[in-house]
């Protein structure tokens, strides 16, 4: 039996202590939600604190309008492809795991990308196992050492020419299939948009990974945001 002088516990939600913890640290904070599983576009900003506010220099109501157009305009390029895939990643039913992750964001009025550390919470899913509601919080951590990076050896001819001649070999129905990728459309909706089998959509997949000479879809939605302006 418990002593009559320690105070009863209060049953208060890990959430609310969280978000009480979230809005009075110096921390990038927000909650971000999906309306249709495992679409991008549907994404938006269900909770912020004022320090990520003024980190990405808007105001709550027009947050609320932007959807994931804000990430858009602070995320680097080669992150925001990872930041999509994340949204998609298929998660145990009922699961609160936390996943912690590396993000370069460039604050209001910077030419410069900062290096934030995230701590990400899945905190509802879909019946698929995608993320629904995930929160998120980023301490910057730029200033800190960061692990050596293994040389990588420089290639034949540089990036930005070999990705512009990997882009004139795609066709018209490529590219428009690639921009559907990129948005985070998958397969089946894309075969079902153009009316043809997913079986068809996958060999075009295939074709636009072997042309851009990549390993992963992610890799690719990488180069496409980052070299053509998807």
């Amino acid at each position: 039996m418990k002593s009559k002088f320690y105070p009863k516990e209060e049953s208060v939600p890990k959430l609310t202590i969280l978000k009480g913890l979230a809005y009075t640290l110096p921390i990038v904070y927000y909650i971000n939600e999906l309306t249709i599983p495992g679409d991008i576009r549907s994404c938006y900003t269900t909770s912020v604190n004022q320090y990520a506010l003024d980190f990405i220099g808007s105001t709550r109501a027009q947050l609320n309008g932007m959807g994931i157009h804000v990430f858009k305009e602070i995320v680097h390029p080669e992150d925001l492809a990872l930041l999509r895939l994340g949204l998609k990643t298929v998660y145990p039913a009922g699961t609160d795991r936390t996943v912690n992750t590396t993000i370069r964001l460039k604050p209001y009025g910077e030419i410069n990308y900062r290096v934030l550390r995230c701590s990400k919470t899945v905190l509802e899913t879909f019946s698929d196992g995608s993320v629904k509601k995930m929160m998120v919080g980023a301490t910057d951590i730029t200033n800190l050492p960061l692990p050596v990076q293994p040389k990588v050896p420089p290639t034949k001819e540089p990036a930005r020419l070999k990705y512009r001649s990997a882009y004139s070999q795609l066709t018209n129905r490529e590219k428009e299939i690639l921009r559907l990728i990129v948005d985070g459309m998958d397969s089946q909706k894309i075969a079902d948009k153009f009316q043809i089998s997913i079986n068809t959509i996958k060999k075009h997949r295939s074709r636009l990974i072997r042309k851009t000479e990549v390993k992963s879809t992610a890799a690719l939605i990488a180069i496409a945001i980052k070299n053509w302006g998807y």
